[in-house]
């Protein structure tokens, strides 16, 4: 348990949690009452290169001991934010924020009345799970990042305290593609993990719903954004209500609720598609997408627009505004910035602006956004996310920043590109940026090895590293997106300029590797091709590859919570390859295969090979194993178990043909005969004889 505290003034607390310390008299000792006046915190500007204000002096603590008054009693103790000023509780100066290694206090006094409370909080980084004692990792970890069921794209992620669970936790607030007929509904849902441990999933429940109506417009709910003020200990959300309004809102708690029918301030959706938000000394900023009606009234930028020849995508405009007001009197725009770039005065993104904010490691403010570009075989990609950075956010210039990676791709189309050049991209989830296995580094292969489609998210340090969530396609369309994640690297090149380094989309997501003796979903491959020189198809339509896309291999979607092995792996013929990376099978020994497999009564017989590291010999794979997929073996199987939709389900082995040992590519090649399918694929796993 932490420590209670009560401080010694007026209508004076501490929350542990959402509990109120209500000590007796005796009990307050004077180590306590010392305990909750610290040292004299860093602003939050002082914060972003702050290790040296550390040592800021504590010369001031006697002065402030002897201000704070006689300490209260129990009947004297009000609860959190229990006067009826509730929007006026400002940040007390013995404040201080938690580092990786030290521990913050967050102190609040009322500005009207002088009630206060005060919590405390933990390091932001845990070297051990709390609930296990284990040394933390994020080794439980898999894309889909939440339960195969839910449908949560456009994620952004943010690390907030929550006093109910006294732990970091890390929130994601995103779409939610709730029935899977188009993308988006009128309902957002809320889904946060410890940030030790990102396989730990709970779902927060519905934090904003439309569907009845409301006074700001809309029927539907585009990729929300929220973020915490530190000074009032306030929660700001802003949503899309399509095709009205973005509307900003706040809540004393990272789950809200958010009140449909509260609105701080409303934009019209033309200027401010996919908002995002981010708050620096209490001060709130908006980075959003102006549509093509939205900046048609600015003279300006419609004239640089048009002599750029911006033609491309949906032809949106980032910028970014800065606003001023309260959570009483609502807030108004103060300032604009268009995003001014090297080449041009504005930024054009094809959507999804998400404003990272002041980055330490870069020493820069970071703008992640959706690109648009077109790849060497003439397809185009709106499934990476870029990014730019500078030293000014509201009058600096931006510039493309790099992801370390060699732009030089024979055939590349430069000429469209929306994202400066293909060398400034976080994440896609086409998979086309991939690990070098053998120097570690990323690589741009322009070969994308799963569906592509629109792809939307944030970056967020948690637990002490850099991640980015975005989402993937399923059931092959773009109603049914799932969040991913995946670790990327953020520092500064030799020259001091920044780099953020790609994530590469695998199934282990946040972990380094997935246990081979596991058991695990087949929807879980992030490697999804038709034949191994067949690029994955996009879900865009009169895209290159879309013409294939109903003829290959998919993922199935499914809502019901209880319906069992119904998001397969499905449709999958002569030539198909279904990929995993990566399983680690520990210490070298003789393994089993093992996979769990459904025909139907006109399915081919058929095989499939076990390939480690690439899913062909050509490409360095190595060919490990075989497994007969023909209907005897099947009706043969000694374990099955039965699915919803009146399905039968067969556990089929094979031995591998030599000792495997460390972390794998797995790839699954089907064969049989040509256009016919051969079966459907729920789970896998290995087993060591």
């Amino acid at each position: 348990m932490k420590k209670l505290m009560v401080l010694a003034m007026t209508g004076s607390l501490l929350l542990t949690g959402n509990a109120v310390a209500v000590l007796a008299e005796e009990t307050i000792s004077e180590e306590t009452t010392d305990e909750a006046v610290s040292e004299e915190a860093p602003t939050e500007a002082e914060a972003k290169n702050a290790d040296d204000a550390s040592t800021e002096a504590e010369s001031d603590e006697t002065e402030e001991n002897s201000a704070q008054g006689d300490a209260v009693s129990d009947d004297e103790i009000s609860p959190y934010r229990a006067c009826e000023h509730t929007n006026s509780y400002k940040l007390a100066e013995d404040s201080h924020e938690a580092t990786d290694t030290e521990g913050g206090l967050r102190h609040y006094v009322c500005s009207e009345c002088g009630a206060e409370y005060s919590y405390q909080t933990d390091p932001l980084v845990y070297e051990t799970n709390p609930k296990t004692g284990e040394p933390a990792d994020q080794s439980g970890s898999s894309n889909p990042l939440l339960p195969s069921w839910e449908y949560v794209p456009d994620g952004e992620p943010h690390v907030f305290w929550s006093r109910d669970d006294e732990e970091w936790r890390v929130y994601l607030y995103g779409s939610h593609d709730k029935e899977g007929k188009s993308m988006c509904s009128a309902e957002q849902v809320l889904w946060s993990a410890p940030v030790y441990d990102l396989s730990d999933w709970r779902y927060e429940g519905v934090i904003l719903d439309i569907s009845e109506g409301n006074t700001y417009g809309g029927n539907m709910l585009f990729a929300p954004d929220a973020e915490y003020d530190v000074t009032t200990d306030t929660y700001y959300m802003v949503s899309s209500q399509v095709f009205e309004n973005s509307v900003l809102r706040s809540s004393t708690s990272p789950a809200g609720p958010w009140d449909p029918d509260q609105a701080l301030l409303t934009i019209p959706i033309k200027n401010s598609y996919d908002p995002s938000l981010y708050i620096e000394d209490g001060t709130i900023y908006m980075a959003v997408s102006n549509m093509t009606s939205g900046y048609a009234d600015n003279e300006e930028i419609s004239k640089m627009v048009e002599e750029d020849n911006y033609t491309t995508g949906m032809k949106h405009v980032a910028s970014i505004y800065k606003l001023d007001g309260n959570a009483d009197d609502g807030y108004e725009i103060a300032e604009t910035t268009w995003c001014p770039t090297d080449e041009r005065g504005f930024l054009p993104i094809f959507e999804g602006p998400s404003l990272t904010g002041y980055v330490d490691e870069l020493g820069a403010y970071v703008l992640l956004y959706v690109s648009y570009e077109v790849g060497a075989d003439g397809a185009f990609y709106n499934s990476a996310i870029s990014y730019v950075w500078t030293d000014d956010l509201m009058n600096g210039t931006w510039h493309y920043g790099s992801n370390g990676i060699d732009n030089d791709v024979v055939g590349y189309d430069t000429s469209v590109l929306v994202s400066g050049d293909h060398g400034n991209v976080i994440s896609d989830t086409s998979g086309r940026y991939v690990k070098n296995q053998e120097t570690g580094e990323m690589e741009f292969t322009d070969f994308a090895t799963y569906i592509s489609g629109n792809n939307h998210g944030g970056m967020a340090k948690v637990n002490g590293k850099w991640y980015f969530f975005g989402h993937r396609q399923t059931n092959a369309s773009n109603a049914s997106r799932q969040a991913i994640v995946g670790q990327i690297g953020v520092g500064p090149a030799e020259d001091g300029s920044p780099v953020i380094t790609p994530m590469e989309l695998t199934s282990c997501g946040a972990a380094d590797s997935m246990d081979a003796f596991s058991t695990w979903n087949a929807n879980t491959t992030t490697y999804l091709l038709e034949a191994v020189d067949h690029p994955a198809p996009s879900t865009e339509g009169d895209n290159v590859h879309s013409d294939c896309l109903v003829n290959g291999p998919y993922v199935v979607a499914d809502r019901d919570q209880d319906a069992v092995h119904t998001t397969c792996v499905t449709n999958l013929k002569d030539g198909n390859i279904v990929g995993y990376k990566y399983l680690d099978f520990g210490d070298a020994g003789t393994d089993t295969l093992k996979m769990l497999v459904s025909k139907t009564a006109d399915c081919a017989d058929g095989s499939v090979d076990l390939y480690l590291d690439a899913p062909s010999e050509d490409q360095g794979g190595t060919l490990a194993g075989t497994l007969e997929l023909t209907a005897d073996a099947v009706e043969n199987a000694q374990n099955k178990e039965d699915g919803s939709n009146e399905t039968s389900w067969s556990w089929l082995k094979a031995d591998c043909q030599q000792e495997i040992s460390g972390v794998h590519a797995v790839y699954f090649v089907f064969h049989g005969e040509e256009g016919k399918m051969i079966c459907s694929f729920d789970q896998f796993g290995f087993e060591r004889n």
